[in-house]
């Protein structure tokens, strides 16, 4: 097929999902919202259609990091709706050059709105087939942000003809922002699967314990969350100074280094070690070396940390969430707590640590659901099955 994706080209989510259509033959022509370099080899094209303005970098939490500040955030709700139009019409540009089978748009705000509104003008782009992705906030955050987002995202589900999300609770909700009752639906992880030959391995971890400076007997305890808007870092936190009391050997991990205030408030500084990005490549190690990986949001669909947690046997204690339950077997494969109270995510914590029956039973039920459910090539061969229909 030839296919045009409009999605951001630092993700791994979304490289993770094209890499499997450009190694199975299809033409895939990038085009990226955000300025990157071109993110795999064997793309048709690859071109940037900056649709997010650029803030100034004390707007950031840290110039490093793509976290931004919340004022930030805001600013860029308001912002982002007066490119859509100038976006959209040089989209359609580009529709008329590329010609493709399907465009998608890998996110509503603001891909998916840009190619909303592209098709409103006529010309080629009109005709092509458009299919939206959901990623977990979209809805419950963006969507609610500002008046003109929420007429966008409305616009945008009035438009799209099919729409793929990674949970049921999103299709629901969809519907409540105007999808067209006969629009074509898709329930599938949101970066395309788990590849099983890199989470499934029983590569050592060891390495890491050596360079960062870890403690050697330590029950590791994994945030990947790290500082973001719709995370409950907070509580993540009070919970590590109750563990701490009573689990001396706990140590917990934050993959994210401007979160040292929290640390220093709860003097956690010998508990607790904050660490830097990581490649993709490396995430799987991370998580086989940490028992126990703590997931906490107020909303969220099914996060990608979420899969590979299970995919790697860390069992997962995450915020009592809708889209989380359609994984998560409360007790069973996994412990689901009020994502703002810490006395129970401490409380979830420690009974993970004390039950290693719990974690073993655990760790074989979530590899075969996600064997089963999620692992790459047959997530992304029903993807090529849902697209081929489109087409």
């Amino acid at each position: 097929m030839k296919l045009a994706i409009l999605a951001d080209a630092r993700s791994p989510i979304a490289v993770n999902w094209v890499r499997w259509l450009v190694e199975h033959h299809h033409e895939v022509h990038w085009i990226s919202s955000r300025p990157a370099d071109r993110p795999l080899a064997g793309l048709a094209s690859f071109r940037v259609l900056p649709i997010f303005p650029e803030l100034p970098g004390g707007l950031r939490i840290s110039r490093g990091n793509p976290i931004l500040h919340p004022a930030a955030t805001a600013i860029r709700h308001w912002l982002t709706p007066l490119r859509i139009g100038p976006r959209a019409r040089e989209l359609a540009k580009w529709m008329e050059e590329i010609r493709p089978e399907l465009l998608h748009a890998m996110r509503i705000p603001q891909e998916g709105m840009v190619a909303a509104r592209m098709r409103k003008l006529g010309g080629a782009g009109r005709s092509i087939p458009l299919m939206v992705s959901v990623w977990g906030d979209d809805f419950i955050y963006h969507a609610r942000s500002s008046p003109m987002m929420a007429s966008l995202t409305r616009e945008t589900m009035k438009s799209t003809d099919a729409l793929h999300s990674d949970c049921q609770r999103d299709i629901k909700l969809a519907f409540q922002w105007g999808l067209r009752i006969d629009t074509k639906t898709l329930i599938e992880p949101g970066n395309g699967g788990i590849r099983l030959d890199v989470f499934f391995q029983e590569k050592s971890a060891s390495w890491m314990v050596k360079d960062f400076s870890l403690p050697e007997d330590a029950f590791f305890i994994l945030n990947p969350r790290g500082i973001r808007n719709v995370a409950r870092t907070d509580t993540f936190f009070r919970a590590a100074a109750l563990v701490g009391k009573a689990v001396p050997n706990a140590h917990f991990l934050c993959l994210n280094g401007e979160a040292e205030a929290w640390v220093r408030r709860l003097n956690l500084q010998s508990a607790v070690t904050l660490l830097p990005a990581l490649s993709p490549e490396k995430m799987p190690e991370l998580f086989r070396l940490s028992p126990v990986m703590v997931s906490l949001t107020e909303h969220d669909g099914v996060p990608n940390v979420l899969l590979e947690a299970m995919a790697c046997g860390s069992f997962p204690v995450c915020g009592d969430l809708e889209s989380i339950r359609e994984w998560i077997d409360d007790g069973s494969n996994g412990l689901l707590v009020p994502p703002g109270d810490p006395e129970a995510v401490a409380e979830a914590i420690l009974r993970v640590a004390g039950d290693a029956g719990l974690r073993k039973t655990a760790a074989a039920r979530n590899k075969k659901i996600i064997a089963e459910r999620a692992e790459w090539n047959g997530v992304m061969g029903r993807v090529e099955k849902f697209y081929h229909g489109l087409v």
